[in-house]
């Protein structure tokens, strides 16, 4: 028997929708990669936004510090319990990307 692909719902222009974050929550997942085109990325906690929301959703309302572009990819943070993987590091409040 042919395996079924999964159907993975799109906007109208043909980008994938992404996860709820409740979804994320459900997977064991509590934090986010934010990545912008020029390089510059982020590892932020995804308790500030709500169960509802999609993480594609946040995508245009990022600004990258580095490049000064408004827009990012949101994925989910899959080594972030892995202190060996942890790409940002909290000090005096900031959260620019290194």
């Amino acid at each position: 028997m042919p395996r079924q692909k999964r159907h993975t719902p799109t906007h109208a222009d043909g980008r994938s929708m992404k996860i709820t974050f409740g979804e994320m929550r459900e997977m064991g997942l509590r934090g986010v990669l934010v990545y912008c085109h020029c390089g510059h990325h982020i590892a932020l906690s995804a308790d500030p936004w709500p169960d509802e929301m999609r993480l594609f959703d946040l995508e245009p309302r990022f600004i990258c510090k580095g490049c000064g572009s408004r827009g990012a990819d949101v994925r989910p943070d899959f080594g972030r319990g892995d202190q060996r993987l942890a790409i940002l590091e909290r000090k005096r409040g900031s959260t620019e990307a290194h």
